[in-house]
């Protein structure tokens, strides 16, 4: 797949007057007392040059290149839609090298403004008014053509272009667009189909619209994410990835490179070549979620692994979403020391202070099957997984039905990953659509706004359900005992 570095241009006008209003100082406000002066304007240095025209770039990819329905974005081919997209990325590949030039050309123009001419005004307007749409352009383009026709890989990076006379630093405002925060970045196995990826990419854009898009979200702790595509069915492969990924974060995040297995003095490297970071014993590592943006990490860790797409592509598309609601929850409490977040996040509850799957998995786990079923419009994918989820083993080892152990057990507060971690997903999942079936949806969602605040599981709880969750619990497992299975399914939403 094309790996894709944007650039989001922020054009500053903080403080000062724009270089685009200087103009050259009239012969009579120039007071020539002696051939010193003229010496000195003489001894004037070249203006900075640069050895592309940004404007001729511009009018060619945006212009003259494109087919002539291309800015049609919802009609358009995909050929011609493929090629605005592309074109706006090859605009913007200048980005750095612009930002960098019009630096100095503020410098130079500060010192000697004399030389200030319609020429450089007229590409400061251009920076300004044109130059500076083309991220916005490609963000809704880009997403675009991932939803009519997937297959996008997207790191968008930010900087900025300072085209005032001052030296007043810039900053990028908050945005009520995840698209101006998005930065994620693909690693894909070298065996893998490029119809994994499309599906991955898919499902991603989906989770990100229907959960990052909420004005009280803080979109600036959604990303960086590192997704990094397994082939479950390949060990080699997933060993190089590890080194690619490791070669990407020396480059590019050298702090989170030191802190991580990257790092040679944090591991131990097996006799296959693998360090532990995408295998395990002998296997390629299952999906997962690890790592948040903070001061010893760069990013979110996506790993995905891979489904026999020729009979079970929808676990490809769920699990993504599955792992991208975890981001969505994390997010919201980023900021918190660990044990903290634990807390607010419900993991630290019940009668040890052991972790607990059910409220986080449970979530993820729910809200995942019933995403897939209405993009897919068919429910019955929801009923199935739900049905199954309760009433069979989970297991494949012999064990009795989830519902028989859950009710035979500790209560699902205390239920830990050691113990029974699919009681803590499946039941926690039932759970989660009880309340949902009670609440609304909506309700759910506030409650990880809420938990911004700090508040912690049993008061958050509390107060978003109008009950403590130790006698939701008792209503819920008395629910799952005397329903039927017609009863259970009842309060599965339906579209």
């Amino acid at each position: 797949m094309k790996k894709l570095i944007i650039f989001l241009l922020l054009l500053s006008m903080c403080g000062g007057n724009s270089t685009s209003n200087l103009q050259p100082e009239s012969e009579s406000d120039q007071i020539i007392e002696n051939s010193s002066i003229i010496e000195e304007d003489s001894n004037i240095p070249p203006i900075p040059t640069v050895s592309f025209d940004i404007v001729e770039i511009y009018e060619a990819k945006l212009g003259s290149e494109l087919c002539s329905d291309a800015t049609e974005i919802d009609t358009t081919s995909e050929e011609c839609l493929r090629q605005y997209r592309d074109n706006l990325e090859f605009v913007f590949g200048y980005a750095e090298d612009l930002r960098v030039y019009m630096d100095d050309l503020n410098d130079f123009f500060a010192n000697y403004p004399s030389t200030f001419s319609a020429e450089y005004s007229d590409l400061f307007v251009f920076v300004n008014e044109k130059f500076s749409a083309v991220p916005q352009d490609y963000g809704i383009v880009a997403s675009k053509y991932q939803q009519r026709f997937g297959n996008l890989d997207v790191n968008i990076t930010t900087t900025t272009i300072d085209t005032t006379n001052t030296t007043a630093s810039t900053t990028i405002p908050t945005s009520d667009n995840y698209l101006d925060y998005r930065d994620v970045k693909i690693f894909r196995a070298s065996t893998i189909s490029d119809q994994h990826i499309e599906i991955l990419t898919k499902y991603i854009q989906l989770t990100e619209q229907l959960l990052f898009t909420d004005e009280r979200v803080k979109r600036e702790n959604l990303y960086p994410i590192i997704v990094v595509q397994l082939d479950s069915d390949n060990y080699q492969s997933a060993i190089a990835v590890e080194e690619e990924y490791c070669q990407y974060l020396r480059d590019e995040y050298p702090a989170t490179f030191n802190n991580t297995r990257c790092n040679p003095q944090n591991h131990n490297k097996k006799a296959d070549g693998s360090i532990g970071l995408f295998t395990d014993d002998g296997r390629v590592s299952g999906s997962s979620i690890s790592g948040i943006p903070s001061d010893r990490e760069c990013c979110y860790l996506f790993i995905s692994g891979s489904f026999d797409l020729s009979w079970d592509s929808s676990s490809q598309a769920y699990v993504t979403i599955h792992e991208m609601y975890h981001i969505f929850q994390l997010s919201n409490v980023i900021g918190f020391d660990y044990d903290l977040e634990q807390k607010i996040t419900g993991k630290r509850i019940g009668n040890d202070n052991r972790d607990k799957p059910f409220w986080m998995e449970g979530y993820a786990t729910y809200f995942s099957h019933l995403y897939y079923s209405r993009d897919i419009n068919d429910f019955s994918h929801l009923e199935n997984e739900m049905n199954r989820g309760l009433l069979s083993c989970y297991c494949g080892d012999n064990q009795p039905p989830i519902k028989e152990r859950y009710l035979n057990g500790p209560e699902l507060y205390n239920v830990t990953w050691d113990s029974d971690w699919a009681v803590g997903y499946q039941v926690g999942a039932w759970f989660i659509a009880y309340l949902s079936n009670i609440h609304g949806e909506q309700t759910m969602y506030d409650f990880w706004i809420n938990s911004q605040s700090g508040i912690l599981f049993p008061e958050n709880f509390q107060n978003t359900f109008g009950k403590d969750y130790i006698t939701y619990e008792k209503e819920f497992r008395n629910f799952i005992t005397n329903s039927s299975e017609d009863e259970l399914m009842s309060i599965l939403p339906n579209k």
